[in-house]
């Protein structure tokens, strides 16, 4: 059986230690032993960002791909000095239309560590270098600031991602105390009861907690007590703090014929009183 385990996975994509060969933020491209490459040095470095809230992705206000309205990039010179995870927060928040200060920065998709604020870049070497090896802006609130202009591309203007990412889902039923639970995001007609969303659409840091709270946006889950099995056999509970494993071959959930379990607990009624008081009214009437 499946399962998840409570240790980070190996990504399928460069992390940010990775020898892959692509520039670096200080301007200096090499190869994995360190050799300049002076042609791809005079090709422009960009710094690849993708965004999300608590509850999933969030398209960019500065779209650059007609196929992929999530991803985003920005020139690293346009960071405030020093080049730290502040400054980049700073940025991003100016130009998408949120409070930096209270983002959070991860390095990479699959990243369970949010950077500190005063880490300089530039020690990271290989950051955001493609738009399929993104750094991620998480979020508090999905509300932006009014005023705030839209990105200098038309949509007739977007170009196809000429990379993109492969897309891979989760598939997933959904259950209540009376038994499964129609979904919100059925893809078959003759099993509407069976739902799936992209594994890029749950926010770092990919674990059990993330992945709940993006099915329950999905699904428009409002029970407070929600639970998560690896199957819909309920063997095995999947706790929160668990790493979810999306960028190997297999983990829980990649097959259609053996989804996850989401079960719904007991609504939270709403507060009603109980309690009543008798009510004295003294009457006159003339005569």
């Amino acid at each position: 059986m499946l399962s998840f385990k409570s240790e980070p996975q190996s990504p399928s994509v460069a992390g940010p230690n990775s020898s892959s060969g692509l520039y670096s933020l200080d301007g200096r491209a090499g190869g994995p032993s360190g050799v300049e490459q002076p042609c791809e040095a005079t090709l422009p470095r960009y710094l690849y960002y993708r965004l999300y809230t608590k509850g999933g992705d969030l398209k960019s206000n500065n779209p650059i791909y007609s196929n992929d309205p999530f991803t985003s990039r920005i020139l690293p010179k346009s960071l405030t000095p020093p080049q730290t995870v502040l400054s980049l927060k700073n940025h991003l928040g100016k130009i998408e239309g949120f409070s930096g200060s209270s983002a959070i920065l991860f390095d990479s998709l699959s990243s369970n560590a949010a950077l500190e604020e005063l880490t300089l870049l530039k020690l990271w070497g290989h950051l955001g270098v493609s738009s399929r090896e993104p750094v991620v802006l998480v979020i508090p609130r999905m509300k932006r600031r009014p005023g705030v202009p839209v990105g200098p591309y038309a949509p007739n203007e977007l170009i196809e991602n000429p990379n993109p990412m492969e897309t891979r889902y989760i598939y997933y039923r959904v259950y209540d105390e009376e038994g499964e639970v129609i979904s919100k995001a059925p893809f078959d007609e003759s099993d509407t009861f069976l739902g799936r969303i992209d594994t890029l659409s749950v926010p770092p840091p990919r674990i059990v907690a993330s992945l709940k709270a993006r099915i329950m946006k999905v699904e428009g889950i409002a029970y407070p007590d929600v639970q998560l099995f690896e199957n819909t056999d309920a063997e095995a509970l999947m706790k929160d703090a668990d790493h979810t494993p999306f960028f190997v071959e297999t983990f829980p959930g990649c097959v259609e014929d053996d989804p996850l379990a989401v079960v719904c607990g007991r609504k939270t009624p709403r507060s009603t009183s109980t309690m009543t008081q008798s009510i004295r009214a003294k009457c006159e009437f003339s005569e």
